[in-house]
């Protein structure tokens, strides 16, 4: 039976594209936050902190969209 094939490692991509934003809006702003906090011996800091990087974040998703989710197909010529 031919058809087309999919990649083996399919899930693999989908799962470290998963971890990525796992990493990305919840791990990297938190430790932001408490590094902060800590620091600065403040838990209003560290909370305004976390919501600084997570505003930022959003502010930045599509970016981080066009990084992340990158395909690594070839382009196709288009009018040729």
């Amino acid at each position: 039976m031919q058809g087309k094939t999919l990649p083996l490692n399919m899930p693999r991509q989908n799962l470290n594209r998963i971890l990525k934003y796992i990493w990305l809006l919840l791990v990297f702003p938190l430790a932001v936050a408490l590094l902060a906090g800590v620091l600065a011996h403040s838990t209003s800091f560290g909370i305004k902190m976390f919501l600084l990087v997570e505003c930022a974040i959003a502010v930045l998703i599509p970016l981080l969209n066009a990084i992340i989710g990158r395909n690594d197909h070839p382009r196709r010529d288009r009018g040729k």
